[in-house]
């Protein structure tokens, strides 16, 4: 027998949602301290509605459909159906998939957005059969931080330097700057607006942004490179520890503001976050950037090697 039932937001229920999470997106253990802080960062007033399946008893997927608050816009909806790999082809994701958009009926949605990977078949047919059209395609890229030669890049560093701009943890910066947060907050947002997307980003409050970055799970200022110029942030690459992967960095945002592009400040920060990753004993070092962005193509320079992509779709009600 299958059964939808609401998300109780318990450990026991976090953990059944992390086993079926990690069974769906293989190489992505996150755990139930990082489960948490995603429910923790979202907008409490935001329309937000999880589920877990079962099926004869055992939880087999999870069920997501929500308010994108990335990126606001009247009547735009995120979807997630997570089903395990060996419960698929039963129609159990179509079940959650119609149950979910009957939840948002009421509520007058307009454009549906979702997210699958390349090596997910059946969730790109599924999408597919459901009129989704894919919008962004995001390679995956991943170094071996051991392999890594520092001093290939070493012109770079002395570019950034001639130019005047110097680059420090937020660690450092964080003991002798008061305003610290409120600069990363703004420096973040800047840069955030040059990322690549479906829709432009909504900037979030200062309170939001302190609990969704300073307070993640994989937060470290060690391990945040900012470039400055005197008084004035002008670029980040950041580095986050993942809770349930020993070993291994995720780069988060890297980027360099208008008016500082082209000096290398970029690879600088990038080199500072390699050499960081070796001297922590990390292994590896994995991110992913839209196809086209110029910071996909100087990780490839850097060594950083494809491992597929994350795909984003969209899906336009009463237009298809």
């Amino acid at each position: 027998m299958l059964t939808i039932r609401p998300f109780e937001y318990t450990d026991d229920d976090y953990e059944l949602l992390a086993q079926v999470e990690r069974a769906t997106w293989s190489g992505y253990p996150d755990t139930v301290k990082e489960w948490k802080h995603r429910d923790a960062i979202r907008d409490p007033g935001a329309l937000f509605y999880r589920y877990l399946v079962a099926l004869d008893g055992n939880i087999v997927g999870s069920g997501l459909c929500c308010e994108t608050w990335w990126s606001k816009r009247p009547g735009k909806f995120q979807v997630s159906c997570s089903v395990r790999p060996d419960f698929r082809r039963q129609g159990i994701g179509t079940a959650l998939y119609d149950y979910l958009t009957g939840r948002l009926a009421e509520h007058e949605p307009a454009i549906l957005v979702c997210r699958s990977r390349e090596d997910q078949a059946d969730g790109l047919r599924f999408l597919a059969k459901r009129g989704f059209r894919q919008v962004m395609r995001c390679p995956i890229s991943r170094i071996d931080v051991a392999r890594f030669d520092a001093a290939r890049f070493a012109d770079a560093a002395r570019r950034v330097q001639t130019r005047g701009v110097e680059i420090m943890s937020l660690a450092h910066l964080a003991a002798a700057n008061r305003e610290w947060k409120w600069k990363l907050w703004d420096l973040t947002w800047e840069l955030s607006q040059d990322v690549p997307s479906s829709d432009p980003p909504t900037r979030q409050t200062f309170e939001r942004f302190e609990v969704r970055w300073l307070g993640a799970p994989g937060f470290n200022p060690e391990a945040q490179f900012i470039a400055f110029d005197g008084n004035r942030w002008v670029g980040i690459s950041s580095l986050w520890f993942p809770q349930g992967e020993p070993g291994k960095l995720y780069t988060g945002l890297t980027g360099v503001v208008h008016g500082y592009r082209r000096y290398g400040i970029a690879t600088a920060l990038k080199v500072r976050g390699i050499t960081f990753a070796q001297q922590v004993g990390a292994r590896i070092i994995q991110t992913d950037n839209e196809e086209n962005n110029p910071m996909y193509r100087l990780n490839l320079w850097l060594g950083f090697e494809p491992q597929g992509a994350w795909l984003d779709f969209q899906k336009d009600l009463g237009t298809t």
